[in-house]
């Protein structure tokens, strides 16, 4: 059993690099959503900003001058630019980010496991079966940092494949007794595994 505690701070950083490897835990809809809101972030970007770039630019060569209008529109495009993505990491950060993650590593009888949900009544336990088992025949994308790996489950339910499940776990390696064989263990049930090992993912304890 591993348990790993997290800060809103690192659900950010989670769902960033999440969304940077394609896999941000979301459904088919939104994601096209997203996709769609941010090439419409750089055709309004391109639609206004270019103009006022090119008169800005003409400042130092001729009398000319933005207008109040001009100098709000373009700081408004700015924002929507820089903020666009953070707002959607943000929107998924208070749908889910349970300040303390409980996985299994094996499945667990009926018994442990109620003892373990009474001990951390507030936990999110992912999965119930163990990550050696992952849920309705998926497999774990493992995306190896620095100091951890994340582990996302993801697909269609199998009673009903217009709905899709995801399950999410962060293992610290400091939480890994025997990092060799752990790993062997999860390449079994891994799909694929995604490479930030120059990148630390979490921020302290």
């Amino acid at each position: 059993m591993f348990i790993t505690r997290l800060t809103k701070r690192d659900w950010y950083r989670i769902y960033k690099y999440l969304w940077k490897a394609h896999i941000l835990p979301t459904s088919r809809i939104k994601r096209i959503f997203i996709k769609f809101g941010a090439i419409i972030r750089i055709l309004l970007a391109l639609w206004f900003l270019l103009p006022i770039a090119l008169r800005a630019l003409l400042l130092f060569f001729a009398s000319l001058t933005l207008s109040y209008f001009e100098i709000a529109l373009a700081i408004s495009m700015i924002l929507i630019w820089t903020c666009y993505y953070p707002l959607v990491f943000c929107l998924e950060i208070r749908k889910f980010s349970p300040s303390m993650l409980i996985t299994l590593r094996k499945k667990t009888s009926i018994t442990k496991f109620k003892k373990i949900r009474a001990k951390y009544p507030t936990a999110y336990i992912t999965p119930k079966q163990g990550i050696l088992s992952p849920p309705f025949n998926s497999k774990w994308i493992i995306i190896s940092f620095k100091d951890c790996y994340l582990l996302v489950a993801k697909g269609a339910l199998p009673y009903n494949h217009k709905q899709y499940f995801s399950l999410l776990s962060v293992i610290r390696y400091e939480n890994i007794t025997d990092k060799i064989i752990f790993y062997k263990q999860l390449e079994t049930v891994c799909e694929r595994i995604i490479d930030y090992s120059d990148i630390k993912l979490l921020h302290g304890k």
